[in-house]
């Protein structure tokens, strides 16, 4: 239940964050540079299903949620078990956002540069560093809630958040296993995109 709140919780403050951002902006939506591999942010289709139901057994998608924001264009995708009984409950995030290249910085900002900066500020100084199957450079950390592990990664232009908590028979799955499986779902993930 605790989990579903919380998942219910975060996708509305999403939405209202990219509604809220492009408001005040008041202009329009900002456009990819020709050299931007991704001109938008690949739909939660992308991600593989086997994948999800590797990491979390029994997973539905619950939110599936994304538009323009200031400098690119993202995709929220959630799964999760809460309430459908089974010992393993657990939630499963996927943010994917297309940094697009900014033109007016002198120097130019490519998209590829900018996903790379988003990627360094995602992470916590107690973050690892992963290689995953698809040559990315990943880094890995403990989230702030007990059996929870995070990730990120970017593909060209593309920066990738995941996000992965689990409990198992009322307790937090330890972080060892929320990192394997979030690393073993990443990889997947990676290879699709």
């Amino acid at each position: 239940m605790r989990a579903a709140i919380v998942v219910t919780g975060a996708v509305v403050v999403s939405a209202a964050a990219v509604g809220g951002g492009l408001w005040i902006a008041g202009g329009d939506p900002d456009q990819p540079g020709g050299g931007d591999a991704y001109t938008a942010a690949p739909p939660c289709g992308v991600v593989p299903e086997h994948a999800v139901a590797q990491a979390l057994p029994g997973a539905v998608l619950e939110s599936d949620d994304g538009g323009p924001l200031a400098g690119g264009d993202s995709t929220a995708c959630v799964w999760t078990t809460a309430g459908l009984g089974g010992d393993q409950q657990g939630v499963l995030r996927v943010d994917l956002t297309a940094r697009f290249t900014d033109a007016s910085a002198e120097p130019t900002v490519t998209g590829d540069a900018s996903a790379a900066l988003a990627q360094a500020a995602l992470v916590p100084p107690r973050g690892a560093s992963v290689v995953l199957g698809s040559g990315a450079e990943a880094e890995v950390w403990r989230g702030q809630v007990p059996g929870t592990a995070e990730l990120a990664f970017h593909t060209d232009n593309l920066l990738v958040r995941v996000s992965y908590t689990a409990v198992d028979e009322d307790d937090p799955v330890a972080f060892d296993r929320a990192e394997e499986t979030i690393v073993a779902f990443a990889d997947q993930l990676g290879e699709a995109l």
